[in-house]
């Protein structure tokens, strides 16, 4: 009795130490545990930030339209298109294909018709025809009568008066992207070139400038690059 009475309180305090001891090792796992679900569920929400980042076009990489264009037939044989080559080492040709006006214009049928007419070239060259061009597009909103006064000089011009009986012709005169290039020098002196006419009746140059990705090339000065690039391979 008194062997026991004398081992009581070491008895109780190794006990206390022993549950104390459970105690902190269930507690520190559970902590543990959280810490280690909390930073699992940080890094996944870092992951889809990854993920959806990279969903959005890096600056300078050629988004899709640019890729199917380059994978082109239209696009492929133009490269090879020694006149079209010619022509885009052009300056002239480079400046205008940045013009919206220009651009707009090659893409439109009845311009493609008429440039391949030589009484057409010699009269979009004229300084006459020029200025009755600004005048009949200053007088548009007073009717048809006053286009038809600017330019009743050329249509009584045996040279030109076929011209006017031209559909194609008459569309293009009520085209405001015409009436802006009709003023620029390079524009005249571009529809007289053989290339450029020849340009015109190319199957895959006529259905890549109706195709919006190869115009904005054109604007952006990045056809001339990928054709070129494209040669060298």
């Amino acid at each position: 009795m008194t062997s026991l009475r004398k081992w009581r309180f070491p008895i109780l305090i190794a006990s206390g130490l022993i549950a104390a001891g459970i105690l902190f090792y269930f507690s520190n796992t559970h902590v543990s545990s959280d810490k280690t679900q909390g930073a699992i569920g940080k890094r996944d929400v870092y992951r889809d930030g990854q993920v959806a980042s990279a969903d959005v076009a890096t600056p300078g990489s050629a988004p899709v339209a640019t890729t199917a264009l380059l994978e082109s037939s239209e696009f492929k044989s133009l490269a090879k298109n020694q006149a079209f080559q010619e022509l885009l080492k052009d300056g002239s040709f480079a400046q205008l294909s940045r013009n919206q006006a220009f651009v707009q214009l090659l893409s439109d049928r009845s311009f493609h018709a008429m440039a391949q007419n030589r009484m057409f070239a010699q009269l979009v060259g004229q300084d006459a025809f020029k200025q009755a061009m600004t005048m009949a597009s200053a007088q548009e909103m007073q009717g048809r009568m006053a286009q038809d006064l600017s330019f009743n000089a050329f249509r009584q011009d045996a040279r030109f008066s076929e011209l006017f009986k031209n559909e194609a012709f008459n569309q293009l005169l009520k085209n405001g992207a015409f009436a802006k290039m009709v003023s620029n020098g390079m524009f005249a002196s571009l529809l007289q070139s053989a290339s450029f006419q020849g340009l015109l009746r190319d199957n895959a140059f006529v259905s890549l400038v109706s195709q919006a990705s190869f115009q904005q090339a054109l604007l952006q000065g990045s056809a001339a690059q990928m054709i070129f690039q494209m040669h060298a391979e």
